[in-house]
């Protein structure tokens, strides 16, 4: 009976705890529905977040390439609007400035009280995309609009009234806000002879559907791979009364020069003898050279005879840092992270000195004031002529008393200690 009792009891005590859990669990239930809810909401305020303040730097950049003012005679009359990521694609010839890197388009208007001019910004993502852009779109502008090229920005201006003096102003007005930007201008173009050209005729290609919209060359759209890697530049020659074209492409490899020369060679071999008596096609290094439309053979080969094949170095890596140190050219991040270490320590430094120069001189002048204020005291008390090592405090001085001569004086020895 006992026993039967006691396992009873136990069942209870077992039932009774595992009801007690049950409830603690279901009130700790909804802690966890909310701890989860708030991580919910914890992760869309960071979204939230995260999107104002990419806003925010972006109405950052662009009041500072397009400000309020350009100078002293130019007001915006409209709000900086911005084209970036997946609208790009809506712009003509897309494919072309996806080629140089576009990475945005910033444009605004102003007017000065006579003029009113739309600006567009073309932001790309280095320097010598944004060169190659700028030697593309030459030629092909509207009257009205002009276009200069600053580090990585393109700008173009466009005008409602002609005003010759009205782009330089804006030029120069847009210069300091066109700062930054990595690489440099390409070495390409430089090779190209500047006898008999043409000004303003020379453009720089990086990619295939560029190359495509050239009209004299874009019988080679076919022939040349830009998958290997290669660059193009080309340019307008005046000679035998006529224009001829040079185009330059490099290869970034031997094998690849050597198998587009022969690519090259290959459809040249199939035009008319009368297109092959006016054509030049020459391999120089890793360049292959062809001119076009020839009216004067030894002009068009005198030209030909100035291109001089200089040696590069391409590392096939996908980041900087692959590039191995000793052939790696300065890095303007870093060095501008440099730099701008270097002058915190220095500013450091200089306040570091400022404070502690500071504290020497203003503790000097606290202990002279002070010294000074306690030696007027003493004169006006009439003190000045006594001297206190003990700084101005009371010593009770038993030397005299205890020390002296004197027989009136009272002295404590060894008897009078005995007695008491």
């Amino acid at each position: 009976m006992d026993a039967t009792l006691l396992e009873r009891r136990d069942e209870n005590a077992e039932h009774a705890e595992i009801t007690e859990h049950t409830e603690n669990y279901q009130e700790i239930v909804p802690l966890f529905r909310g701890f989860r809810y708030f991580r919910v909401f914890r992760v869309f305020l960071t979204a939230l977040s995260s999107i104002l303040l990419l806003t925010a730097q972006d109405v950052q950049a662009q009041s500072n390439l397009l400000p309020d003012r350009l100078g002293a005679d130019w007001r915006a009359v409209s709000p900086a609007r911005v084209i970036n990521g997946q609208r790009l694609s809506s712009l003509p010839d897309a494919d072309v400035r996806k080629e140089y890197g576009l990475q945005r388009v910033i444009s605004r208007a102003y007017t000065d009280g006579r003029i009113r001019a739309s600006v567009e910004v073309f932001e790309l993502n280095f320097i010598s995309n944004a060169y190659g852009l700028f030697t593309f779109n030459r030629g092909q502008l509207p009257p009205s609009s002009r276009e200069f090229y600053r580090n990585r920005y393109v700008v173009r201006v466009s005008k409602t009234a002609p005003d010759e003096n009205f782009d330089q102003q804006i030029f120069e007005a847009m210069g300091p806000y066109l700062i930054g930007g990595e690489g440099q201008l390409p070495t390409l173009p430089l090779h190209l002879p500047e006898a008999d050209k043409i000004p303003e005729s020379e453009k720089y290609i990086v990619g295939p559907a560029a190359f495509t919209k050239l009209k004299i060359f874009s019988e080679l759209k076919d022939v040349i791979n830009f998958d290997v890697g290669a660059e193009v530049t080309t340019a307008d020659y005046r000679g035998g009364g006529g224009q001829m074209s040079l185009i330059i492409v490099e290869y970034y490899t031997p094998q690849s020069a050597s198998d587009g020369h022969a690519q090259i060679q290959s459809y040249f071999n199939t035009l008319p003898q009368i297109e092959k008596d006016r054509r030049i096609l020459k391999r120089i290094g890793n360049y292959v050279l062809a001119i076009v439309n020839i009216q004067d053979m030894p002009a068009a080969q005198n030209i030909a005879s100035q291109i001089k094949y200089q040696t590069k170095i391409y590392w096939a890596g996908r980041k900087f840092s692959d590039i191995p140190l000793e052939y790696r050219p300065p890095d303007p991040v870093a060095i501008e992270e440099a730099t701008g270490t270097v002058r915190v320590l220095l500013r450091s430094f200089y306040t570091m000195g400022a404070v502690l120069l500071s504290s020497i001189l203003l503790g000097l002048a606290a202990g002279c004031l002070l010294f000074y204020w306690k030696r007027y005291r003493r004169r006006k008390l009439g003190l000045d002529d006594l001297f206190s090592d003990a700084g101005g405090s009371i010593r009770l001085n038993l030397d005299d008393y205890l020390l002296s001569d004197n027989p009136q004086i009272k002295q404590i020895g060894e008897g009078e200690k005995a007695k008491l």
